[in-house]
């Protein structure tokens, strides 16, 4: 297995880290099939009952309580994009797409009733997933499940079932920029967030498996250390910690910013068949919710798949222990220049020199009409010649003439609006204007 040395320099806030937040909180999401009824609120407050529901938190919960609430479609329903890069075990994707009510629940409990706190939740979701035929989403990780494989959690299993790394452009006007890490779900312990700065992009996922490692070993702490030894089978060295100011799209303070030193030992990568289903064609459905955003297309029929998901945008890979989740820009524009730029200089040039025959390259463009608007859709990449880029569509046509799914299609790289890379391992890179098409 190879061995990485890494020293992660940044300059080290003068400051000690900050004192540990009072208690723990997370959100979970309940997607009815495709209503919730009665019998299913009813066993869903039941299951939480031990919880003491109110109409608000308090800065510090001395005790568990839970903020209960209903939504409709405008909460943003996950479509069959949102699935493709955050469904665990997600069945009946098209139904749904369809469901029309979402239970919510926010938790807040004393941190040394977080375990706990997180069994019940688990407990009473999933059997109302079981009962309504319905869908689970973890709202700190926007890992979405299907009632057995939110079943198959084990609150008391491994924390990096529970929390992701996000990977952020840092400086996206440099060639190839550098990432910035930043876990999502840790504060449902009530340990910090830990964010890792100026990454080199092709060190990502090396550098989330320290990540992983530091959050087991601060797990459930009662002070944080300047400085803390790290030995596992996969890292060892010495991580350092102090308070990180927190930018807009990071989670809720505190954070604490790491830097570190020693080896990462990277067991080799299994390659992972990629699946052959295409990714799911990006159109505007009706009504499409602000919190679920998708291409700017005209309406189309109630049975079409709606389009991108309510996430960050992609940067940098899937969420998982050890892996990568998406994040990204906070403007359309920026995230349509990130997507050319990266295809430009990483994609087209991996692709020219030739993937796996189990990865493929699908670009999104927009295609006219016969109301005269755009539809935008997906083509498989099959080759690349100067401007041009030819593959086979992988949707099928709602309002474009002359259009089939499979049919031959070129276009110019200046026409494509956002690309997605599935690669060997399982993992996926782009939909980088997900998030931001609303």
């Amino acid at each position: 297995m190879p061995v990485m040395w890494y020293a992660l320099v940044a300059q080290a806030a003068a400051q000690a880290p900050p004192p540990l937040s009072p208690d723990a909180r997370f959100a979970v999401a309940l997607f009815c099939n495709p209503t919730c009824g009665i019998e299913v609120i009813d066993a869903l407050d039941d299951g939480l009952s031990s919880i003491a529901a109110k109409n608000g938190f308090p800065d510090s919960a001395t005790k568990p309580l839970r903020v209960m609430g209903m939504a409709g479609t405008d909460f943003g329903i996950p479509d069959l994009a949102f699935v493709e890069l955050y469904g665990v075990g997600v069945d009946r994707p098209e139904a749904l797409g369809k469901s029309e009510e979402v239970l919510l629940a926010w938790f807040a409990t004393p941190r040394e009733r977080a375990g706990e706190t997180l069994a019940v939740a688990h407990a009473a979701f999933g059997a109302a997933a079981k009962m309504s035929g319905g869908w689970v989403e973890d709202l700190d990780t926007q890992r979405l499940y299907g009632a057995d494989a939110w079943k198959a959690l084990d609150p008391a299993g491994p924390i990096t079932d529970w929390f992701v790394v996000d990977a952020a452009l840092q400086d996206p006007d440099k060639e190839g920029g550098s990432l910035r890490l930043v876990t999502r779900g840790l504060r449902r312990y009530g340990d910090f967030e830990l964010v890792v700065d100026n990454v080199a992009p092709e060190a990502g996922g090396d550098v989330s498996i320290v990540v992983n490692a530091l959050a087991e070993a601060l797990r459930a702490r009662s002070n944080v250390p300047f400085d803390i030894a790290l030995d596992t089978p996969e890292v060892r060295g010495s991580a350092s910690l102090r308070s990180a100011a927190r930018r807009e799209d990071d989670p809720e303070d505190p954070l604490l910013r790491v830097t570190f030193e020693g080896e990462i030992t990277v067991p080799a990568a299994e390659a992972t068949p990629s699946p052959t289903e295409p990714p799911a064609p990006a159109l505007v459905t009706d009504g499409a919710p602000a919190a679920s955003p998708s291409s700017p297309a005209p309406p189309t029929p109630e049975d079409a798949p709606s389009a991108a998901p309510a996430t960050q945008g992609a940067a940098a890979g899937v969420a998982a222990g050890g892996m990568l989740a998406p994040t990204g820009p906070t403007s359309l524009e920026d995230a349509q220049r990130l997507a050319f730029d990266r295809f430009t200089h990483v994609v087209r040039p991996a692709f020219l020199s030739g993937l796996p025959s189990a990865e493929k390259v699908a670009i999104k463009a927009p295609f006219p009409t016969r109301k005269g608007g755009l539809e935008y859709m997906w083509v498989e990449l099959t080759s690349v010649r100067g401007d041009e880029l030819s593959g086979t569509l992988l949707n099928e046509p709602v309002d474009v003439d002359g259009l089939r799914k499979g049919d031959p299609i070129t276009l110019r790289q200046g026409e494509m609006f956002d690309y997605v890379w599935k690669k060997s391992d399982g993992s996926r890179e782009g939909n980088t204007t997900a998030a931001l098409l609303r």
